[in-house]
């Protein structure tokens, strides 16, 4: 037994996070972790990585007693804890980064040298053609996610610990993923994966271990699980559909973009959205799915020419954006979609506070609550209160808050990147819903996703992008991983 937690528990005010929980993980072995955002998985994770500590309970890591205090503990024990929270210091070099707290040194001074031959040995393993010296903060979130793994790579470490690793990345970069962890589980190193995704947690998981509302509900050997079993541990409910049927009316063109242009991102994109449709933008990580959803909003300079309902308009600004109808849920919605230490109110009127100021000034405290009542009511957001921070709300409540802001505006056209990024199978489909609802009442909704099931499942076309320009669009009866990966890859 590599690692052994008996009874662990853990309290915040008004909340019991963790009741008695027991696990165990054993050298060379892949245990997967599900359960639906706040189940406890996460916090279980930092109290093994020092940064938490247990109110109660003992572990155990190779037969001895082990008890972090803080997360330098843990590292030198010899635990790694790659957190859905990328926690790189944006403003150094990928190589700083990668062996942050641990630069090699040579006569008491950093071994630049040794530190740039390194850090292209870890950038190989896990498939990154990016230069050593190249700032994080000019990084994609997939790029980042990668260079978290390498960081992982660089400790000797015994146990690692996966939370949401995949959220971001693409088929090719999972798979690269997946090879890495199998090395890691060949060479003795126990792997603890926590994944929303189930197609992933079955493909490399040796047994499974299913949480729920901070206690540990059962655990299995992968094949002793069915898709549909584990579903109902995860969310004590049956799931009927991942992706509910739709029944839009598809109408004429409502977003018309002819040759966008955006140096050093994407050249030359045209597409079309019409209402009530759904249309997905695959490809690759670095091919510049997330840049074309910024240039139509207004959020990056671009060129080229961008219709609405058949009239050419000037977006140069998200504000603009909003004026014509356009919103955009950012990929990264702590960074770029929220102000966590806001209440749920105030963020979800951000977009709109004109709408809700008197004489252009003062906010009216009464139209902004009235606002986000409703929007809690019909994005079922679960909170304890419309002035909760939305910092406490879980992934997927995180989420419906940011498309709360959007609806707001009373917007045609919606812009979703990665809508369902770090959102537990409950919330998804809850998403998935609400997306085919906006896309019933006549809206134009224009996604990019690295998960592919997702793209399959939910959008009426694809359309799939490769080194900054559009390689193909396939309609419906054309989908098919194999086919968008051909065209994502191929050269």
């Amino acid at each position: 037994m590599l690692l052994e937690m008996r009874g662990i528990a853990k309290n915040f005010p008004g909340v019991r996070a963790l009741s008695d929980v027991d696990l165990k993980l054993d050298r060379g072995e892949v245990l997967g972790v599900v359960g639906e955002n706040g189940a406890g998985k996460s916090t279980l994770m930092k109290i093994l990585g020092g940064g938490l500590r247990a109110d109660a309970g003992e572990i155990d890591l190779d037969g001895r007693r082990f008890a972090p205090r803080r997360p330098g503990d843990a590292l030198d024990a010899g635990i790694v804890v790659i957190h859905q929270e990328l926690s790189l210091v944006p403003d150094r070099s990928i190589a700083e980064n990668l062996y942050l707290g641990n630069l090699p040194n040579r006569l008491g001074f950093i071994d630049r040298r040794a530190l740039q031959e390194n850090a292209r040995r870890l950038l190989a393993r896990v498939r990154l053609s990016l230069s050593p010296r190249a700032i994080v903060r000019h990084l994609g979130v997939a790029q980042q996610q990668l260079i978290e793994i390498a960081r992982a790579l660089s400790r000797d470490a015994r146990v690692i610990v996966m939370d949401e690793p995949t959220a971001t990345l693409t088929t090719a970069e999972q798979r690269t993923l997946f090879a890495t962890v199998a090395e890691l589980k060949a060479a003795g190193v126990g792997i603890i994966f926590i994944s929303h995704h189930l197609e992933e947690v079955f493909e490399i998981c040796d047994r499974v271990t299913v949480m729920r509302d901070g206690q540990v509900v059962e655990t299995r050997q992968t094949p002793a699980w069915s898709e549909d079993d584990l579903i109902r541990a995860m969310v004590n409910r049956p799931i009927e559909s991942m992706f509910p049927p739709r029944h839009a009316k598809i109408g004429e063109p409502l977003l018309e973009v002819s040759g966008l242009t955006s140096r050093g991102h994407f050249a030359d994109v045209s597409l079309s959205v019409r209402a009530g449709e759904v249309v997905g933008i695959g490809g690759l990580v670095g091919a510049g799915r997330t840049e074309v959803l910024k240039a139509i909003y207004g959020a990056l300079s671009r060129h080229g020419e961008i219709k609405i309902s058949g009239a050419p308009v000037h977006i140069a600004s998200p504000l603009q954006a909003i004026a014509a109808g356009v919103v955009l849920a950012p990929e990264d919605r702590k960074l770029e979609g929220l102000i966590l230490d806001f209440s749920v109110t105030r963020n979800v009127v951000l977009s709109v506070l004109a709408k809700v100021a008197a004489f252009g000034v003062f906010l009216r405290r009464g139209r902004m609550e009235a606002l986000a009542v409703k929007a809690v009511k019909d994005l079922q957001i679960r909170t304890p209160g419309i002035n909760a921070a939305v910092r406490n709300l879980s992934g997927g409540n995180q989420q419906k808050v940011v498309f709360a802001r959007a609806l707001s505006a009373d917007p045609r056209i919606f812009l979703l990147d990665e809508p369902t990024r770090g959102v537990d199978i409950g919330a998804r489909v809850e998403i998935y819903r609400l997306i085919g609802a906006l896309a019933e009442r006549g809206g134009a909704v224009l996604v990019v996703s690295s998960d592919m099931v997702e793209l399959l499942g939910l959008c009426d076309r694809i359309l799939v992008m490769r080194a900054g320009r559009i390689a193909g669009a396939l309609e419906r009866s054309e989908f098919s991983q194999e086919r968008v990966m051909a065209l994502a890859a191929l050269a």
